[in-house]
């Protein structure tokens, strides 16, 4: 029930809601804000309907509230006022209701506990919420404002990974289809020209020509199978995978090693493409930077969560160091791969030491419809 004064007195604006069910404490409340320089505009409630209905009539102030009232309570008032706007002034004017009453009403989310004997304290109270509420909001709004930046960030990020990923298979492709077929045909062509040739310096030749274009020709295949391997959009993860371990397998090499279940669910085209670079980019770095004897590649579900994890027995190195290069601009390994996994909507944690080898690991949710096969 709404009862703006209509002859307010000269002062500083203000609106409130009056949570009390005497009518002299109201006035009593009323006097000290005019005295503390205010005009007050208020609206009255005794119960959680008026108090709903209030708080929808306007925009409001502050809430001062009595803590004990027949069918209704300052703390059941506080969670209703926090629930409509959490940063609105909410301020205890009670009797003496003891200390530890009033430390768990500041504790629920008051600002300010006031006795109803002595009122002198409301004014600076009040100014001061007033004051500490609009930082509350600003807070509140810039936090907002970011978190939309992030969010726009994220989609930005999300959207050049793909792109990325479009641009690899694409040229792949390319690639494959044909620079490869193209130069199987110059090859071949080369060849059937060195046998049909009576002069023997240009079988000779042409027997050069097409061993150098047989090697480029498999140098195409190998970069086109980097860029991106089919098996990764055919076959999944851990096809993928094991194309990867037998790509970099040498004969007195490092020993590398991948185990995963036989029968793996799909996770779907990013989750898989995050893991696939992950693991590509630990195993290059396992190999080329830390002179690693053994690399473990594991994939395993574990609940409703799909693993992955790779472990060398490397030299290792400092992880704090290379994330500080890495907000630098000087090392993005790291960066992208974090990057990859977040936007799957997983989580990358890693461990090293210098001598001690290094430990990767990818926690990703399991999409619904394998939970529910699970």
């Amino acid at each position: 029930m709404t009862e703006a004064a209509k002859h307010p007195p000269a002062g500083r604006p203000l609106r409130a809601i009056i949570v009390e069910d005497t009518p002299d404490d109201i006035a009593l409340l009323l006097l000290a804000l005019r005295r503390a320089g205010y005009a007050t505009d208020h609206a009255h409630a005794q119960t959680a309907e008026e108090l709903d209905a209030a708080l929808r009539t306007g925009q409001w102030d502050v809430v001062l509230a009595d803590y004990s009232l027949p069918d209704f309570s300052g703390l059941l008032a506080l969670a209703q006022v926090g629930a409509y706007d959490p940063d609105m002034p909410f301020i205890i004017v009670s009797g003496n209701i003891g200390e530890d009453v009033a430390v768990a009403a500041m504790k629920a989310g008051a600002h300010d506990y006031l006795i109803k004997g002595n009122l002198t304290r409301l004014g600076a109270a009040v100014e001061r919420e007033l004051r500490e509420a609009e930082m509350r909001r600003a807070r509140r709004r810039d936090e907002e404002a970011l978190r939309h930046a992030r969010l726009r960030l994220q989609a930005l990020s999300n959207r050049m990974l793909e792109m990325q990923e479009a641009e690899r298979r694409h040229i792949a492709r390319e690639l494959h289809d044909e620079i490869g077929q193209s130069l199987t045909a110059i090859k071949l062509n080369l060849e059937a020209l060195a046998l049909r040739s009576a002069d023997e310096a240009a079988r000779r030749l042409a027997d050069e020509i097409a061993g150098v274009a047989g090697e480029v020709l498999e140098q195409v295949r190998r970069l086109s199978l980097d860029l991106r391997p089919p098996q990764l959009d055919d076959l999944g993860l851990s096809a993928a995978l094991h194309w990867l371990v037998k790509r970099h397998t040498r004969e007195g090499g490092p020993a590398i090693v991948l185990e995963a279940p036989q029968e793996l669910p799909r996770l779907g085209a990013q989750a898989e493409t995050a893991c696939f670079r992950v693991a590509q980019e630990a195993l290059t770095n396992a190999l080329r930077h830390a002179g690693a004897t053994q690399v473990r590649i594991e994939l395993k579900l574990e609940e409703d969560m799909f693993c992955l994890d790779v472990g060398d027995d490397g030299r290792g190195f400092d992880v704090a160091a290379a994330r500080a290069r890495a907000l630098l601009g000087t090392s993005l390994g790291l960066v992208g791969m974090n990057e990859r996994v977040a936007l799957a909507g997983g989580e990358m944690g890693i461990a090293s030491h210098a001598g001690s080898g290094t430990r990767l690991s990818v926690r990703l949710p399991l999409p619904v419809a394998e939970l529910k096969a699970v």
